[in-house]
């Protein structure tokens, strides 16, 4: 039962993280048709209704949401090796917006693996005491 408290709690202190970072940067950085999404996200983090998995669904579509956001925002540029002009390799460069919008993606997706864990968690503890009721 520790076991799936301590889960549930991390869950709840990434919550707030995450909830932090959208309140304070990443909405302001979305376009408006995608900060309705976001704000729904940060109301319900707030009022702790994520441990399930309908929140985690939504959770998904939003980092989807995001990857296109990031993808918008990222310029791939070839960098030439100094003596041998015909070779070398391609490397993204992002605006400030979508490297700030990638840390932010990391946190949620940090969330989700929280969420997965609690959840994972409490229906392991229901299992095993299944095991005792007989």
């Amino acid at each position: 039962m520790e076991m799936v408290v301590d889960l549930v709690a991390d869950a709840l202190r990434q919550a707030r993280l995450v909830r932090k970072c959208l309140d304070a940067k990443l909405i302001s950085l979305l376009e408006p048709r995608h900060r309705t999404f976001a704000t729904d996200i940060s109301r319900r983090l707030a009022q702790q209704d994520i441990l399930n998995e309908a929140f985690l669904r939504d959770l998904e579509a939003f980092l989807a949401v995001l990857d296109k956001v990031i993808e918008g925002g990222t310029t791939l540029v070839w960098r030439g090796h100094e003596h041998d002009p015909d070779s070398g390799y391609t490397m993204p460069v992002r605006s400030d917006d979508a490297n700030a919008i990638l840390f932010m993606q990391g946190e949620i997706v940090d969330l989700v693996s929280a969420i997965e864990g609690g959840l994972d968690g409490a229906k392991a503890y229901v299992i095993a005491n299944s095991f005792f009721d007989v």
